[in-house]
């Protein structure tokens, strides 16, 4: 559950990456996103998230995205954090998984990998898991128990804005994947 080159890592190193990647993360989501409304926000956790997952290893890559939102939360509290730890967790974990173990080789297998890797996030983590969280949320919390809007309507205006969200941070990724790729730690992941 760790890529062949983190292993080799001692465990000082292993730990100072693991630091480095929560450290990204924090200041991810203490500093550089915008909350737009109670359950959506601007975000580049994700970018974080999905490198920990791919250089590092799914459990690394869970970590990152755990303890990356808990002391985001900590820093600067808002909402149901608790949930978006685990979510992001698991978007470090699967994105790991998908590079780690699908055999798509070369170029193209890596972009292949990280859409599907993206793809398949979007689809279980922003889609299913937060958007059920957060419309039982926002009938809790926000609208005092009353069902302002239907399900659909409200995931429509939701996943329209995640939507976006996800794509930029797919670009962000897919621009900087050939720098990942050239660093000399990071070479035997092609």
């Amino acid at each position: 559950m760790f890529t062949k080159v983190f292993r080799s890592f001692s465990p000082s190193k292993q730990i100072a990456y693991l630091a480095l990647f929560i450290a990204l993360s924090v200041a991810c989501n203490s500093f550089l996103d915008i909350d737009v409304t109670a359950s959506n926000k601007i975000t580049f956790t994700y970018f974080i998230c999905f490198y920990a997952g791919f250089l590092l290893g799914p459990v690394p890559g869970f970590i990152v995205g755990l303890l990356g939102d808990a002391i985001g939360f900590l820093i600067k509290p808002s909402g149901i954090y608790w949930l978006f730890g685990l979510t992001l967790g698991l978007f470090g974990f699967l994105s790991g998984i998908i590079m780690k173990y699908i055999p798509w080789s070369g170029k193209k297998g890596l972009y292949g990998k990280a859409a599907v890797s993206f793809a398949v996030c979007f689809l279980v983590i922003t889609c299913f898991v937060n958007s059920v969280v957060n419309y039982f949320y926002a009938y809790i919390f926000i609208w005092e128990g009353v069902f302002k809007k239907a399900f659909w309507v409200w995931f429509a205006g939701r996943i329209a804005f995640q939507s976006v969200v996800y794509v930029i941070n797919t670009a962000l990724c897919f621009a900087t994947l050939p720098l990942s790729v050239k660093l000399n730690t990071f070479r035997e992941l092609q």
